[in-house]
């Protein structure tokens, strides 16, 4: 008697190993993504707790601190729009200072563009809709280590996605405790104090070494600037300084930065 043959695998039925159809290195790959975005998380956290407070003492529901978080996805813009109607500005200026901030998103996008050129389009709406400063740079630097653009769109999702996560999680929660931030610890300064220590690593030639000097000092200076301006001056004059500076080669044959 011979042994009826076992049933095949049925079309979508998702495969052995797998975990809510997804395999188990797609899952490796995103939690090595979420363990390189975790030591700024703290710090989106707190943000978030800060803008969740700002929302309800701003006298707005509670449930609008999360919507915001979870639509516009940029806390220096929010607080931004937040703090313009605290001060009974005019809608339109409230939105174009929003909109002025925002606009570094566009130089991510030019840095994006060649790391996300592979993917399905699917991924690529997804994952700018998930793109922040801190994932943004994390996800161009460790582009290179991930040549297989299966794998790194796995990877930049577990960079992005738990990034997100805890900042509408920190602002939900900031909503619902209140100021429990201390004003004094200006929390403002959390956003390019992250932003900065995730691009040092990257400072491997004097052009970025001179804009990255140039944009600390820039944010500095001008860290009285309303609505989070100084942060967006420092990158657009970092930029713009070291276009001019010469790639030359240090002495040894290599470039500023990099290890003998």
């Amino acid at each position: 008697m011979t042994e009826s043959p076992k049933p095949s695998r049925t079309h979508g039925e998702p495969a052995r190993g797998t975990f809510w159809g997804i395999g188990r290195q797609q899952w490796r790959d995103f939690w090595t993504g979420s363990r390189a975005i975790a030591p700024l998380m703290p710090g989106s956290i707190v943000f978030g707790l800060a803008f969740g407070a700002l929302i309800v003492e701003a006298g707005l529901p509670a449930w609008l601190a999360p919507y915001a978080s979870s639509t516009v996805t940029a806390g220096a813009s929010q607080i931004a729009i937040v703090e313009a109607l605290r001060q009974n500005a005019p809608l339109l200026i409230a939105v174009a200072t929003a909109l002025v901030i925002n606009a570094r998103l566009a130089l991510y996008s030019a840095s994006l563009a060649p790391v996300f050129a592979a993917f399905p389009r699917r991924w690529k709406l997804a994952l700018a809709y998930l793109m922040t400063d801190q994932s943004a740079a994390v996800s161009v630097l460790e582009a290179p280590r991930w040549p297989d653009p299966v794998r790194r769109r796995w990877f930049i999702l577990g960079v992005s996605g738990p990034f997100v996560g805890v900042w509408i999680a920190g602002t939900a929660a900031g909503a619902l405790l209140g100021p429990v931030i201390p004003e004094a610890w200006q929390i403002g300064f959390i956003v390019p104090l992250m932003f900065i220590a995730v691009m040092v690593p990257a400072l491997r030639t004097w052009p970025s070494v001179a804009a990255a000097g140039v944009a600390i000092a820039v944010v500095l200076l001008l860290k009285d600037l309303p609505y989070g301006l100084n942060v967006l001056s420092g990158a657009l004059l970092g930029i713009a300084l070291g276009a001019f500076v010469p790639d030359k080669a240090t002495p040894e044959g290599r470039s500023a930065g990099e290890e003998s």
